[in-house]
């Protein structure tokens, strides 16, 4: 439900641009590519990891005032997830090998500025150009896991203790919207006076290290279970603990200290209207 209102939220501003700016200047397109998380249950080495690339696919209205720059307005919708063999101290402080895994959709809307380093052709009709992007995003996430073949949302869980009233944690949940930083480039080729595709990849700084529910707090094992959510919240904040009756003064930390980005990789194909080749009325004729 929430993605569909939010796909109805971007088509009305899209419909708002497209009647408050001049047509000549406007590109309408789709996306579709892969999104990529970058955190605490990642492969240490840097780099793309096939395992937990997805789907990811939205919409753009792009709006060019000058040849070289250009602001686009974006939709962006998929989804984020991996799984990690990794240690914890179970109930007798022993470190013992466990699994943790996660997975959110993600829905993000954000405007860029974009500037065209170089091009190769008629710049002011059918060309290939390469460009650079940076911006800012509203994204919205969701986290959840897998217990028993059974997926469950994290962040109402508290699984680092999260407003127990100890100093020590989080006040409260952490949110489940952020204000993203967006960074990329890519390439795009017009011809027929009006088709544009392009290929692009940016990163996300999320500003926050809850994409995955796993942060670099000291955790306290009996100050989860003796929080709202008791033995299940537990369970997902230390797997490696079998025997909750032997757990003493356990503390463990559940990730590193950096926090979590991802990365978004889209094919682009737009029309845009009017300015181009023969036709001048603002509107493409097929």
């Amino acid at each position: 439900m929430r993605t569909r209102l939010s796909l109805l939220l971007f088509a009305l501003l899209l419909c708002i641009g497209m009647t408050t700016v001049q047509a000549q200047s406007l590109e309408f397109g789709v996306k579709s590519g892969f999104s990529v998380y970058s955190g605490d249950l990642s492969p240490k080495d840097f780099g793309f990891f096939t395992d937990d690339m997805n789907f990811a696919g939205g919409l753009y209205l792009r709006y060019r005032p000058q040849i070289r720059w250009g602001i686009r307005v974006n939709g962006n919708f998929g989804r984020l997830s991996a799984e990690k063999e990794t240690q914890a101290p179970n109930e007798m402080g022993t470190v013992v090998p466990i699994s943790r895994n996660f997975r959110t959709s993600i829905t993000e809307f954000n405007a860029v500025a974009e500037y065209d380093i170089f091009y190769l052709g008629d710049k002011e009709s059918n060309f290939f150009a390469g460009y650079i992007y940076g911006g800012v995003g509203v994204l919205s996430f969701n986290p959840e896991s897998e217990l028993d073949g059974v997926f469950t949302e994290l962040q109402p869980l508290r699984t680092e203790a999260q407003g127990s009233g100890d100093p020590r944690y989080d006040a409260t949940p952490y949110e489940l919207t952020r204000v993203v930083a967006i960074l990329g480039g890519g390439v795009r080729l017009r011809f027929a006076d009006r088709i544009v595709i392009g290929l692009e990849l940016a990163t996300r700084k999320t500003g926050t290290d809850y994409i995955d529910d796993v942060s670099n707090t000291r955790v306290n094992y009996l100050d989860v279970l003796n929080g709202p959510n008791g033995g299940l919240a537990a369970r997902f904040s230390n797997p490696a603990v079998q025997n909750v009756a032997e757990v003493g003064d356990l503390e463990y930390r559940r990730g590193g200290e950096y926090e979590d980005y991802y990365f978004v990789g889209s094919l682009t194909v737009g029309i845009t209207i009017g300015a181009a080749g023969s036709n001048k009325s603002g509107c493409y004729k097929f």
